[in-house]
């Protein structure tokens, strides 16, 4: 499936998967996660990471795609109370319709070139993803995040693994424009993590980052964390993902690679977007930028 140009690209409009989960047909299918069977939950999970796929494919490429039988689709989506497959395709394809020109634009461009070089579909596809990313919706989504950080008491950031360098940028970059920044995952493993994140209270946001491959302590903690009065901000590539259950608010960037197990370049996009977005939504920001400017320059390198 990796090698198909066909597949390769569908995944990647985090969008059009947001846009899916949160229509009516979408929440429904989210509902099966957890409470349907285990066939229900893979294609539930299927649906909701590649929306576009299944909104421009046929119900024998669902099936070979997914390892689920197109029985099992047939039945799933009258259970949803859909007549049949073809009806189920075509509400799926009105909630991502904007989405799906450019991406099969990029599928076709991949098509006619052949057999690319690793590092040349690398690069492709990391122009695909950053493509991808603006959409009105991921838009919409980080302005939502800058008012949830901007009223926040206290900012905790945090991820494990990968996601830990972007937990560590994200703060990074939070720190010279408000107070109150903590990095959760600095040191000491999750022990400490968790010992840290325990001061967290009502009125606090946590920003979670998890993308694949999954750490369970980022979701277990961010659990924790909400049933203490935090808000989850979450940073993760799918709304099936295991902390997306987690979050008051999405933030979603593609992760998937040609090659590599996956990719952090649409979430770093997504966290220098979100910056942006914070940087620039208070003048007071704007002047502490400066300030930290002009205390920096006696620190780096000059021209000569």
């Amino acid at each position: 499936m990796k090698n198909d140009p066909s597949t390769r690209f569908s995944s990647w409009s985090a969008g059009a998967a947001r846009h899916f989960a949160e229509s009516a047909l979408g929440r429904q299918v989210a509902a099966r996660l957890s409470a349907g069977s285990r066939s229900q939950q893979g294609l539930s999970d299927f649906v909701l990471r590649d929306p576009v796929f299944v909104a421009t494919h046929g119900i024998e490429d669902v099936s070979r795609a997914s390892g689920i039988s197109a029985s099992t689709i047939s039945r799933y989506v009258r259970e949803l109370g859909v007549e049949n497959y073809a009806a189920f395709r075509a509400e799926v394809a009105e909630r991502v319709h904007a989405l799906i020109a450019p991406i099969a634009k990029l599928e076709d461009r991949l098509a006619e070139g052949g057999a690319a070089a690793p590092a040349a579909t690398s690069l492709a596809s990391a122009q695909a993803q950053m493509e991808a990313l603006s959409d009105p919706a991921t838009l919409e989504a980080l302005r939502e995040a800058v008012a949830m950080l901007r009223g926040a008491r206290q900012v905790w950031v945090m991820g494990f693994g990968l996601s830990a360098h972007l937990a560590a940028i994200l703060a990074l970059g939070l720190q010279p424009y408000r107070d109150g920044i903590v990095n959760v995952v600095q040191f000491g493993g999750t022990e400490v993590a968790a010992g840290r994140l325990m001061s967290a209270a009502e009125g606090d946001v946590v920003v979670a980052i998890s993308f694949p491959r999954y750490s369970q302590d980022v979701t277990d903690l961010a659990r924790i964390a909400r049933g203490m009065g935090s808000r989850i901000l979450a940073l993760t590539d799918s709304p099936a993902a295991p902390l997306a259950r987690q979050a008051d608010h999405l933030l979603l960037a593609p992760a998937q690679h040609p090659v590599l197990s996956s990719s952090c370049l649409p979430g770093l996009a997504l966290i220098e977007a979100l910056l942006s977005e914070f940087l620039l939504s208070d003048p007071a920001h704007v002047e502490r930028a400066g300030r930290l400017a002009a205390v920096m320059s006696a620190y780096l390198a000059g021209d000569g």
